[in-house]
C-alpha cells in the first residue's frame, strides 16, 4: 500500500471504502459472537419451556361443571341458559318477537 501521503483522491476515497467495509464487517461478527453467547447461556432455559410443551394441558377449572340454570324458555321448560356464552336461539328470537326483557326470562 502507498504511503497516504501520496494517493490521490480517489485512491484515497477507495481506501476509504474498503477500510469502513472490513470495520463493519469485524463488528458484525463479534455482534454475532456475542448474541451467540448470550443465546447459550438461555438455552438452558429455553430447553425447560421446550418439554413443557409436550406436556399435556390442563383444562380450565370450571370446564365440564354443569352451572345452575339462570334463564328458561317459558314456552319449552327443556330449553335453559346458564347465562354464559353466546345467547340461544331461542332466547334471540323472543327478544325480538316480544317487547320483553332478558329479565323476564330469568329463573326465580
Amino acid at each position: 500500500m502507498k504511503a497516504i501521503r501520496r494517493m490521490t483522491l480517489n485512491e484515497l476515497i477507495k481506501a476509504k471504502v474498503e477500510i469502513e467495509s472490513a470495520i463493519y464487517a469485524v463488528m458484525q461478527a463479534d455482534q454475532n459472537r456475542q448474541l451467540k453467547e448470550a443465546m447459550s447461556g438461555i438455552g438452558g432455559l429455553l430447553s425447560t419451556s421446550a418439554s413443557r410443551k409436550n406436556q399435556p394441558r390442563r383444562g380450565h377449572l370450571l370446564k365440564g361443571r354443569k352451572l345452575p340454570v339462570r334463564f328458561r324458555n317459558p314456552n319449552n321448560r327443556k330449553e335453559t341458559w346458564a347465562g354464559r356464552g353466546h345467547k340461544p336461539r331461542w332466547l334471540v328470537a323472543a327478544l325480538k318477537r316480544r317487547s320483553s326483557k332478558l329479565a323476564d326470562f330469568a329463573v326465580a
